[in-house]
């Protein structure tokens, strides 16, 4: 068939807002059992409600019941709602936030009750011998303010359905815990710390006690114990596992990349002879991402993923020797690896993305001397029902490093109009409209696998930019820590400018570029066309935005937001609203959304805990009482991020239709 002409953001495109909706599936983790190897994997069902699902690999089916939701709101993000130990798979149900228990078909709560849903749990580990002894992140919502709500690490009693205290101080209202995880032989413990004003990829310190079992209490207790990595504010120390019952394995950003490090009674070291410049671990928005497995029963080795130009690469370390080998191979393209688990030696478990494909649960095997990799699927994203989509219609990534202003980099993906169907413009000379998306976080990446998002715009004609502006994770602390008293100055400039750069200004119409983003990303959307520092709202330099739940007012950010990210705004604006009021007012979008002449589309949900609705509510009064140009869009049932099919599709609809009227026919 003869390709068509039209113009760009016109193309007709068979990626519809429903194809992406319908049976839209997510994978966030995968585990498995150490005793019986069993493997199971957690779906997030769009069609469902986004209900999270725990399904066996071995029979394909659900581990618990249709009703039952495997999600947990510990530090609200969640993760590590799951494990499985000796048959049984224990997960967190965020219908009655109680945890549960499954085994050979029978289910039982393993929590008491809790009709008022004030007790979160996640990140468990079994000890090893009293098996129905778990070491648990407790989350205390007795007091339900940001303020108020205490973190500990508990004990669970699967047998007689109880609770205990392990770690608990006075100061639990500042206080977070993450990755508890026995030794061996069950006699030590290790764990994550941190308190406010950190986030846990910024200071984040790992303890280790020795464990003592009561016989008459059948409980256990702690004592000696010690700090062995991490300092806060200046260190962070991450993802413990045992190598043995007397060396610890973690990660360590000591020297501004966060390799691996190793404890031991005699000291704690690098693991690696050098320093390697690439993060070994993604910053733990959500708990149990670790990034690497031991690949034999002795820790000696270790499978490890590493990120190197926005992309997962992978390692074998050997930690005896201090030396470590890429895996190079053709079948090897996954440009992102998540939840590395060993199932057997020289054989791991993951989540994969790749840029032209789904997301996979995958299992590999490492054979022979030169440990050549074989990848096998054990479960894809990729719908079952939806008609597959042409041939060469995947716009593939394009990896970027833009010299912006005073001669900094900035890293970005560039995505180009691509559909089999059409060979261009029906204009002369027309240069595509651009989609700049910026991430959340905004301590985060904007990877690179495949988007069907991206490709809904690509294939009808946009091209699509992602700036992994100064403040994103995986490229070192240092890029980190650019953002430190910058939030809303230079994410904004490095997105100005990524624009203007000769590299993307010769591809792309730059006076046709919407910016769009979600929290932290729909923060600096808004900052970028409001403040007055920033260059773009003086000029109308974006043609069209879309804001997510973003923040438009920091102080009621910080009044309103929960726990976990409580204190995270001060390091990013540089002190206290009581030290500097004036950068506090600054640098909130609502104070100057007369400024805003980029027309302006808001989505929220209604049930946002992180980002709450008024954040969005004032934004909008405000460009309204200006009479600027805004249409919003609030979603019951939604809370940070969409997971439910009409949402998903709703909110793809209304972005495409925005963009068309502000900024492709407008013109």
């Amino acid at each position: 068939m003869a390709q068509k002409y039209a113009p760009y953001g016109l193309w007709e495109s068979p990626i519809t807002a429903d194809a992406i909706a319908q049976d839209s599936v997510s994978l966030s983790t995968i585990f498995v059992d150490p005793v019986t190897k069993d493997i199971h994997y957690i779906e997030q069902r769009a069609s469902e409600g986004g209900r999270c699902v725990v399904m066996s690999n071995q029979t394909q089916k659900e581990v618990f019941g249709k009703e039952f939701n495997a999600r947990t709101r510990v530090h609200e993000y969640g993760g590590g709602a799951a494990i499985a130990h000796n048959g049984t798979v224990y997960s967190s149900n965020f219908a009655d936030f109680r945890v549960y228990a499954a085994k050979d078909g029978k289910i039982k709560p393993i929590t008491p009750e809790d009709p008022n849903k004030i007790y979160r749990y996640a990140d468990f580990c079994v000890h090893p011998v009293h098996t129905d002894l778990l070491v648990s992140i407790l989350e205390d919502h007795t007091n339900d303010t940001p303020r108020t709500v205490r973190n500990s690490l508990c004990i669970i009693n699967s047998t007689a359905t109880t609770v205990a205290p392990l770690v608990s101080t006075e100061d639990a209202e500042s206080e977070f815990y993450a990755a508890p995880t026995f030794s061996p032989s069950g006699d030590k413990l290790a764990w994550q710390f941190w308190k406010h004003p950190d986030m846990p990829w910024e200071g984040g310190q790992i303890y280790v006690a020795d464990v003592h079992y009561d016989s008459n209490t059948h409980t256990l207790h702690l004592s000696n114990t010690k700090l062995v990595a991490g300092e806060a504010n200046n260190i962070s120390a991450c993802y413990p596992l045992w190598a043995s019952n007397d060396k610890l394995i973690f990660t360590c950003d000591e020297s501004k990349f966060a390799n691996l490090w190793e404890y031991t009674q005699t000291c704690t070291k690098p693991v690696l002879s050098s320093v390697v410049q690439q993060d070994f671990c993604m910053p733990s928005w959500l708990l149990g991402n670790y990034s690497y497995a031991f690949l034999d029963d002795n820790g000696t080795k270790a499978i490890c993923v590493a990120w190197r130009g926005g992309r997962s690469i992978l390692y074998v370390v050997d930690i005896a020797a201090g030396s470590y080998v890429e895996i190079k191979d053709e079948s090897f393209d996954f440009v992102v690896v998540n939840n590395v688990r060993r199932l057997s030696d020289n054989t791991f478990v993951f989540t994969g993305w790749q840029s032209n494909a789904p997301g996979a649960a995958m299992l590999c095997t490492l054979t022979g001397p030169s440990l050549v990799p074989n990848f096998q699927v054990l479960n894809s994203t990729a719908s079952t029902s939806a008609a597959p989509f042409p041939e060469g219609i995947i716009s593939l990534p394009t990896p970027l490093e833009l010299k912006v202003a005073g001669d900094r980099i900035v890293y970005a993906v560039y995505y180009a109009p691509n559909n089999p169907a059409y060979a261009g413009s029906s204009i002369p000379n027309e240069k595509p409209p651009c989609v700049l998306g910026v991430h959340g976080g905004p301590t985060g990446l904007e990877t690179q696998n495949l988007s069907w998002l991206k490709q809904y715009f690509t294939s009808r004609g946009y091209a699509w930019l992602d700036v992994n502006y100064s403040g994103s994770s995986c490229y070192g602390r240092e890029y980190v820590e650019r953002l430190q008293g910058n939030w809303g100055i230079t994410d904004v400039s490095d997105c100005i400018d990524a624009v203007q750069s000769p590299q993307l200004s010769s591809l792309i119409d730059t006076n046709r570029t919407a910016i769009r983003g979600g929290s932290a990303g729909g923060y600096t959307t808004l900052a970028a066309i409001s403040l007055d520092s920033s260059a773009a709202s003086k000029a109308k330099f974006f043609a069209s935005a879309t804001n997510s739940y973003g923040v438009s007012n920091m102080e009621l950010f910080a009044e309103d937001t929960h726990k976990f990210e409580l204190m995270y705004i001060i390091k990013l604006l540089g002190g206290t609203k009581e030290e500097i009021p004036k950068v506090w007012h600054d640098r909130s979008p609502v104070y100057f959304s007369a400024n805003i002449r980029t027309p302006l589309l808001v989505l929220q949900g209604n049930d946002d805990a992180v980002v709450p609705p008024a954040q969005s509510w004032t934004i909008i009064e405000g460009v309204l009482k200006s009479k600027g140009h805004v249409e919003a869009h609030f979603f019951d049932g939604e809370q940070h991020g969409w997971r439910t099919s009409e949402t998903i599709k709703k909110a793809i609809e209304f972005e495409r239709e925005w963009y068309e009227k502000s900024m492709v026919r407008a013109t």
